[in-house]
């Protein structure tokens, strides 16, 4: 079915779509000089930045496990306009807060915000439409994504390079508008499914999917390497680059990649090669980028690493969100989202923290040490994945299977804007 087939008289899932347009380009208002402006504004050292982003990772955490059970029995559309107001409030505190315990307090409601808002976003776009057009929808949805973080990085490379309250402050009254949106517009209840109160034995009898756990622990170390790249990145390039900020619009460029060129990945690699092996493969390409920072002293190699990032993180979205889907339960769809949102958040914690620490030891990353050690990482990763590819209970995580859309098949590519998944 034709992409506008899917959206003609679909008006739920259209507005979910504007949602996820308009999250995207709030949230990546920021991302790209988070870094940067914690540390040059406020004056915080690299090993605190890493801890701040940890316990917005962390405090994700908590509203997704929350934002995933209540969605999954009451609605969505209250979760996920609470989750846009309580992030709203956190981007608020940003633009006002220096004291570093009012900007861990910051970090931790502007986590929780997300936190509620991703794994409900997901669960809600697989209720709305037939299970045969998933694939399609979620194609759509990496669309929006794509286009509000290609704007979002384009605006803060022209107009708030000298500004960082104002960008704070667009950023929250553009969750503000999403929190409106999504809470006039999205229908009430749970899409086409029923919103049945579940009882907690039936989530304890859905945690014994213990595939399904082994897979989600195993990707904490993929987080924890790619979470590096919103850390390390804007730091190193705050060092060498002129004006640090101009590093806003590698997001443009990775967002407009990723919309030209996940079809092709996506058809020519994803659908050929086992899941794991694409992951595996994924992790080589976002540790290789990271390792050649070290060597980066002009914003065109910085716009170089941000593609071979790019390439690897459109081998491993998609193959992630196809794996889970595969592996959940059908019934507990908003859970399993928010379970393994859980664990993104446990790398990204570790991943921050580490990397932080990491960059500080290193004379703020003027040594080799972390970008040898991002290499390395890259390539255990792979053949940790290729280890868990011969375990049998895994055997049911497949290549997605093609569904014809007019759209690029950009799934659910590049959720990541903490990076942190949006929904």
């Amino acid at each position: 079915m034709p992409t506008h087939s899917l959206l003609k008289g679909n008006r739920p899932l259209f507005s979910l779509l504007v949602v996820v347009f308009i999250t995207h380009l709030g949230s990546y208002l920021v991302l790209p000089v988070l870094p940067i402006l914690l540390k040059v504004e406020t004056g915080l050292t690299a090993a605190q930045i890493g801890f701040t982003l940890a316990v917005i990772s962390i405090f994700m955490q908590v509203g997704s496990v929350v934002g995933g059970v209540f969605a999954d029995r009451t609605g969505r559309r209250f979760i996920i306009a609470l989750g846009a107001l309580i992030r709203a409030g956190g981007l608020i505190g940003f633009a006002y807060f220096s004291t570093y315990s009012l900007i861990l307090l910051t970090a931790a409601i502007s986590g929780l915000g997300l936190g509620l808002n991703a794994p409900s976003t997901k669960a809600f776009i697989s209720s709305l439409v037939k299970a045969e057009m998933r694939s399609t929808a979620f194609s759509l949805r990496g669309i929006f994504a794509n286009i509000g973080m290609a704007i979002a990085g384009l605006t803060v490379f022209a107009l708030f390079t000298g500004s960082s309250k104002l960008i704070f402050i667009t950023a929250a009254v553009i969750y503000l508008g999403a929190s409106v949106i999504s809470w006039f517009f999205l229908p009430a209840g749970c899409g086409d499914e029923n919103c049945r109160e579940v009882k907690w034995s039936e989530y304890r009898q859905a945690l014994k999917n213990i595939p399904f756990l082994v897979f989600v622990i195993a990707t904490i170390f993929v987080w924890a390497l790619y979470v590096q790249f919103a850390l390390v990145l804007p730091l190193r390039a705050e060092n060498v680059l002129s004006n640090g900020k101009d590093i806003s619009i590698i997001w443009t460029i990775n967002s407009i990649t990723v919309i030209l060129a996940q079809t092709l990945i996506t058809k020519n690699i994803i659908r050929n090669i086992h899941p794991l092996t694409s992951v595996g493969i994924g992790a080589i390409c976002i540790g290789s980028a990271l390792g050649s920072l070290y060597f980066a002293n002009t914003l065109f190699f910085f716009v170089f690493t941000g593609i071979i990032f790019i390439t690897g993180e459109m081998l491993i979205m998609p193959t992630l969100d196809t794996s889970i889907s595969q592996l959940a339960a059908a019934r507990f769809l908003g859970m399993f989202f928010g379970l393994a949102s859980v664990f993104t958040g446990i790398g990204e914690a570790i991943g921050n923290s580490i990397g932080g620490r990491l960059f500080e030891v290193a004379d703020g990353g003027q040594r080799a040490v972390p970008y040898v050690t991002y290499v390395i990482v890259g390539f255990v990763i792979f053949i940790g994945m290729q280890l868990l590819r011969r375990w049998n209970p895994l055997s049911i995580i497949q290549p997605p299977k093609l569904m014809p859309t007019a759209a690029p098949n950009t799934e659910s590519s590049t959720s990541h804007p903490n990076p942190i998944n949006e929904g």
